[in-house]
């Protein structure tokens, strides 16, 4: 069967909010706000339609004092997603631009994997993170720390998190609140 559009994904805001969770277990409302540029209304209209559709899961926490709130892609929003970006690879297919064909595990180098992932042609979680993607990430989390963006006990906690991490998907989660320099910004820093 020929994966179709998903008519809730489709949606520009939607599909751009959907393929940043896909790269991520999961992401702060701010983070996802901020990288894509949108208000907090726009990011609640669409997240709350993406959960009805069970493609989103929100959690809503506290962090100190401060209310927080987390999006994550449900199992069946990360097959809708990958499923509407096959139809997409389809369309494009058929002017004779070509696709990245990704296997499961394939280690990717900087360039291909950054591109691939800025057109959404794969999913991060499928590529096998390497030591240098790991030591990287290892020093992104020294600088924050450093910075006084994360605390020493969230340095260690990271650190022992990175060097398990089997996926550029898992490194992704670990630094998505640091900001910019991060695997979901547009400058891939692998």
């Amino acid at each position: 069967m020929t994966p179709q559009l998903d008519p809730v994904i489709h949606a520009p805001t939607r599909l751009q909010i959907v393929s940043l969770l896909a790269a991520a277990e999961e992401a702060e409302f701010a983070f996802v706000r901020d990288s894509l540029d949108i208000s907090d209304s726009v990011l609640s209209k669409h997240a709350s339609a993406l959960e009805a559709a069970r493609y989103v899961k929100i959690r809503k926490g506290h962090v100190g004092k401060r209310p927080r709130t987390w999006f994550s892609l449900t199992p069946v929003g990360r097959k809708a997603y990958q499923n509407h970006v096959a139809a997409l690879q389809g369309i494009v297919a058929q002017s004779g631009l070509s696709v990245v064909d990704v296997q499961a595990g394939q280690s990717w180098s900087a360039d291909l994997l950054g591109a691939a992932m800025e057109q959404a042609v794969i999913d991060p979680h499928d590529v096998r993170a390497s030591d240098q993607d790991r030591d990287k990430v290892a020093e992104m989390l020294r600088i924050a720390a450093s910075d006084g963006r994360i605390t020493m006990d969230e340095l260690t906690e990271r650190i022992e998190r990175t060097y398990t991490a089997r996926t550029i998907g898992e490194l992704a989660v670990i630094v998505a609140d640091l900001g910019p320099t991060n695997v979901l910004s547009s400058t891939p820093m692998w």
